[in-house]
């Protein structure tokens, strides 16, 4: 049978190896916390500020990708209507208001029990998103707003002393990307329409960010550190990456569970998440200003969280 809503299912039907799973993420979290408190202990930084150069993009250059990326997804909607017909992404004249469901659209594909479909969710959820994403909020947004918070704090210092370094940049930025992330109950849409568009925002993503570091390179002179990317440092920042991810996984899902109790049905639970787990991303990104960490952090959920996904859904059918 299908299901109704991600959240029944994290919170009827979890299975013995996801309690397991969850127990080892608990005890792994306490572990790197505990080693976090002693380097707070002894004075040290628990992560080393990496100062840069201001980013040289601007306000105009973000609003050529941004209008990029909608024209590319306009195009890819236009495109899709045409290849599967307009029926396939309207949806259905007799709606059963019981069947509507907030999930995530990845949830609902994996539904479908395809192996092919399980595959295709594994290269766009857990590779291409991450990946886009990042670049996007954290790289070019949040880049693009700590170079205007300097003067901004010049010029207030009496706020600046209140505010903390960063803080202004990656919290706005974590509330876009959490905005981007709302969902509510939506009726069943057409799954290869599902499929299609899954497949055609992760292309429209890959080839907004190719276009962005080729625009910034020509217009601003943005060199591969201005994009988060320091080559010899890359198995340091992977290494960064997942324990970072180690740290906030069991917080983040105990979190999710929480709110998934708490909230009503047709309203996700993903944004409200997600807000705390930017705010991780955008701080490592703050702290050592490469992308690389905040990627692998971003690939680990997804990948976590597909999996789960997965397990409970194959149960579940």
């Amino acid at each position: 049978r299908g299901f109704t809503n991600m959240e029944d299912l994290t919170t009827q039907t979890i299975s013995p190896p996801l309690v397991w799973a969850l127990l080892l993420a608990v005890v792994a979290s306490a572990a790197v916390w505990r080693r976090v408190a002693e380097r707070m202990r002894h004075g040290l930084p628990v992560l080393p500020y990496q100062p840069r150069r201001p980013v040289p993009w601007q306000a105009v250059d973000l609003l050529l990708v941004l209008l990029v990326y909608v024209a590319g997804l306009a195009l890819m909607i236009h495109l899709g209507n045409v290849w599967l017909g307009p029926e396939a992404s309207r949806p259905p004249a007799i709606q059963n208001v019981d069947q509507a469901d907030a999930s995530h659209v990845v949830a609902r594909l994996l539904a479908s029990g395809s192996l092919w479909t399980l595959l295709l969710c594994g290269l766009t959820a857990a590779v291409a998103a991450p990946i886009v994403e990042e670049f996007l909020f954290r790289v070019l947004l949040q880049g693009w707003l700590e170079g205007l918070e300097k003067p901004w704090r010049r010029r207030m210092p009496t706020l600046a002393r209140w505010i903390p370094r960063g803080a202004a940049p990656v919290t706005l930025t974590s509330l876009l990307f959490a905005r981007m992330h709302f969902r509510v109950d939506t009726p069943e849409v057409n799954l290869r329409f599902l499929t299609y568009a899954l497949v055609g925002n992760a292309v429209v993503g890959l080839l907004t960010v190719a276009f962005a570091v080729g625009l910034l390179r020509v217009r601003t002179g943005a060199a591969t550190v201005d994009f988060g990317f320091v080559p010899k440092k890359l198995l340091a920042d992977v290494a960064l990456g997942l324990s970072t991810f180690v740290a906030i996984a069991a917080p983040i899902y105990l979190m999710q569970v929480g709110l998934s109790i708490l909230l009503p049905r047709y309203v996700a639970a993903d944004p409200f998440t997600l807000f705390f787990f930017a705010l991780v991303l955008g701080t490592l990104y703050y702290r050592t200003h490469r992308m690389v960490p905040s990627v692998v952090v971003h690939m680990a959920l997804n990948t976590t969280s597909l999996a789960m996904a997965w397990m409970l859904l194959s149960k579940s059918l």
